[in-house]
């Protein structure tokens, strides 16, 4: 089903503000290549994260520092990861 007239002005006049507004992101959409950004950062960050305070509650029941340290310590690393990777991803766009 064609667009009429008007809905071909309007949605003309979107893209012209898309492209004053935001050029990077319009040259992104018209070119049809789809923007994700990489999936094993994250994953891994999760999983430095999970297994950290698994290594906290493990620590706990044995009475084991060494357990605790290196939970408190995967756990910090994974979040401060995350944190990094979030702020660089999101300025890349900007």
């Amino acid at each position: 089903m064609p667009l009429s007239e008007r809905e071909r002005k309007v949605l003309q006049q979107l893209e012209r503000e898309l492209f004053i507004q935001d050029p990077d992101l319009a040259r992104q959409l018209e070119s049809g290549v789809p923007v994700r950004g990489p999936v094993q950062p994250r994953i891994r960050d999760v999983l430095a994260v999970a297994v950290g305070v698994l290594l906290i509650l493990l620590a706990i029941p044995l009475q084991a520092f060494p357990f605790a340290l290196a939970g408190i310590l995967l756990a910090g690393h994974g979040i401060l990861a995350h944190r990094t990777y979030k702020n660089e991803s999101s300025s890349r766009f900007l």
